[in-house]
């Protein structure tokens, strides 16, 4: 059920990101909500539906980018098992730092695929825009704490939903009166 839900945010995501915000102006910046979506499940999801889930939106995002076919889900995946083993180390799911991890995390991510890209296409011109990385990280970090608290309500909510129709569920109350 909760894979689901994060499922269907994933791909309404996309599809924002590649319709309305194209249509934006290039100064106002093409935010990566999905990215930040994977970065929420790399924190409060398990090893295997988080993976399951990253992989699926890189394949997701490789279909609409269409560059080099398996890069996205590689880059996705890789994300994915880094900040699950930061978030084992430290603390990363904390209010405070998401802005930071989301700004860090998208510039590791946008130079692996733009390093992963020369490297397998070295012929083709390949364009770095640094203002475009400056702005689209700053807007991800700006964006990225109400995105979270937004991911963490949806995600308490799943999960108490399927707490309650858990059989295994402690009882509330005193079953035995006297």
């Amino acid at each position: 059920m909760l894979i689901f839900i994060f499922l269907f945010l994933g791909a309404t995501l996309l599809t924002i990101q590649t319709t309305i915000f194209t249509m934006l102006p290039s100064w106002m910046g093409n935010p990566d909500l999905l990215f930040l979506l994977i970065v929420f499940i790399a924190i409060r999801f398990d090893i295997f539906p988080g993976a399951l889930l990253a992989l699926f939106f890189g394949l997701m995002t490789d279909i609409f980018a269409g560059v080099f076919l398996g890069l996205y889900p590689v880059i996705y995946l890789l994300l994915f098992f880094l900040l699950q083993g930061l978030s084992r180390l430290l603390v990363i799911d904390e209010t405070v730092h998401q802005a930071p991890l989301a700004a860090a995390s998208y510039l590791l991510t946008s130079s692996s695929i733009f390093i992963f890209a020369a490297i397998l296409a070295p012929d083709s011109p390949l364009v770095w825009s640094w203002r475009d990385i400056i702005l689209e990280t700053l807007i991800l970090a700006v964006i990225a704490i109400p995105f979270y608290h937004f991911c963490a309500l949806i995600y308490d909510l799943a999960r108490q939903d399927i707490r309650k129709q858990s059989f295994l569920r402690p009882k509330s109350g005193n079953r035995f009166r006297v």
